[in-house]
């Protein structure tokens, strides 16, 4: 294929002149249409909450910042600082060496600890600590792919399984092919009659509508989002001509290594 998004579009001429099994007379109705095929990857935040006592010393507060990556991270915050209260595992601010036990000495060697008693860590030698409320978050990474057909080509019979046989063909899960990339979906431009505002329209892709799969698509990114603080979505269109006889269907498209197909006929 070449780097062309025209190459990609099919034609009714195209589809006769390759020789496809299609009618070679003209169908009663051609309907420029594109399949919505969304990668995306995100990464989603959850978090739960301790309350501890301990130092405040090397613990960040707030929320950690937006991840710059799609890792796994994890990461400690102080919520809250509830006060000062006496520390629980010493006594003002020392406690008993483990090593020697508390006697200074171990065997006819005295112990390095100062008379058989160590600085709290706990409470770093204050005698008190602080009441703390602890966040602990963890960023994980997720990747999405999937496509989205429009709904009016699932009610024609002859073209039931068209969604499930393009998918195939196009190979939506490897990477598409980035002149078939649509970087606006929104629908709007500028120059409305009214004072060079922004109007709307239906976005489409070199004359191929999407129909209802942008909604589709929508709801579908609207779900895996959730709890998600990074984002990074790409959509891509691959476009198919729906060629509408008294009583045959066919979509032309082409697939991922470039063959021109149809698929479809009479419903009968």
């Amino acid at each position: 294929m070449t780097d062309s998004p025209g190459s990609y579009l099919p034609t009714f001429e195209g589809a006769l002149s390759e020789g496809l099994d299609v009618p070679s007379e003209r169908p009663l109705e051609q309907q420029r249409l594109a399949m919505l095929v969304v990668h995306a990857a995100v990464v989603r935040r959850s978090s739960w909450s301790e309350e501890v006592v301990r130092p405040t010393s090397g613990i960040p507060h707030g929320e950690p910042p937006v991840p710059e990556d799609f890792e796994v991270r994890h990461h400690v915050r102080i919520a809250n600082e509830l006060g000062k209260v006496p520390c629980q595992f010493c006594e003002r601010g020392s406690r008993p060496c483990r090593v020697c036990g508390g006697t200074g000495k171990l065997g006819a060697r005295a112990c390095s600890c100062e008379g058989g008693r160590i600085r709290c860590p706990s409470c770093e030698g204050a005698g008190r600590g602080s009441r703390l409320m602890l966040r602990y978050y963890t960023d994980t990474p997720a990747s999405m792919c999937e496509a989205y057909m429009p709904s009016q080509v699932g009610f024609v019979k002859s073209l039931f399984r068209l969604e499930s046989t393009m998918e195939t063909d196009i190979g939506f899960m490897r990477e598409m092919p980035e002149v078939l990339r649509c970087h606006d979906l929104t629908g709007r431009v500028g120059g409305s009659a009214y004072r060079g505002g922004v109007k709307l329209v239906r976005p489409e892709f070199h004359g191929h509508e999407f129909g209802d799969a942008i909604e589709k698509a929508i709801a579908g990114l609207a779900a895996f989002g959730t709890g998600a603080v990074r984002y990074d979505i790409r959509a891509y269109a691959w476009p198919f001509l729906w060629l509408h006889y008294h009583e045959a269907d066919y979509a032309v498209y082409r697939t991922r290594t470039g063959e021109l197909r149809a698929y479809g006929g009479s419903a009968l």
